[in-house]
């Protein structure tokens, strides 16, 4: 459902849930809207109560967490549950596999393994997407990150407070988590 600033309202929550506070831009960016866009969202989640202001950026409310965990109630039951539980498990070798490289960033090969976890992990993201439509945006996430990794800047890799390929990695596991309901 569009909100504020035509940004989809679940997402919406659910990103400043995970990010637990996040600023206009921040949430611009991780949507793929204006910043325009991502200040009227941030603007109604505040005069809606959903939200609250704190240290230059906002964080859910107790509206916020009850009205997002209404909408992801509602998102679960039009999932295939079986079919979500089974991605999820396919998920699981993967994401050890990335614990493990980011485990040596810096090692020779690294970008070249990452490329190929990367590869194998889309049609998984795909199918996931094909259940949760909404998380289509985080292959656009992972792509972007990758890239700049492949330039050269592997903070991209890791690094905690950007839209780095771990976080949203992370960030993917626990949506994939709780569509499967675990």
């Amino acid at each position: 459902m569009a909100f504020a600033g035509n940004v989809d309202e679940l997402a919406l929550l659910q990103t400043v849930r995970l990010k637990k506070q996040v600023t206009a831009e921040v949430l611009a960016a991780h949507l793929g809207v204006s910043v325009a866009a991502g200040q009227a969202a941030v603007a109604a989640l505040l005069e809606q109560g959903k939200a609250s202001e704190n240290d230059g950026g906002i964080s859910l409310s107790d509206k916020g967490v009850s009205e997002l965990n209404d909408q992801l109630d509602a998102e679960r039951v039009s999932i295939d549950e079986d079919s979500i539980s089974e991605l999820y498990d396919q998920f699981l070798p993967l994401d050890e596999e990335l614990n493990t490289l980011l485990e040596n960033a810096d090692a020779d090969g690294f970008v070249d393994g990452l490329i190929d976890l990367d590869r194998r992990a889309q049609s998984l993201f795909d199918d996931v997407s094909a259940f949760v439509p909404r998380l289509s945006r985080y292959q656009d996430l992972f792509a972007e990150a990758l890239e700049k990794i492949k330039g050269g800047s592997l903070a991209w890799a890791t690094a905690a407070n950007i839209d780095s390929y771990a976080s949203v990695w992370g960030e993917m596991r626990q949506e994939i988590a709780g569509a499967a309901g675990r």
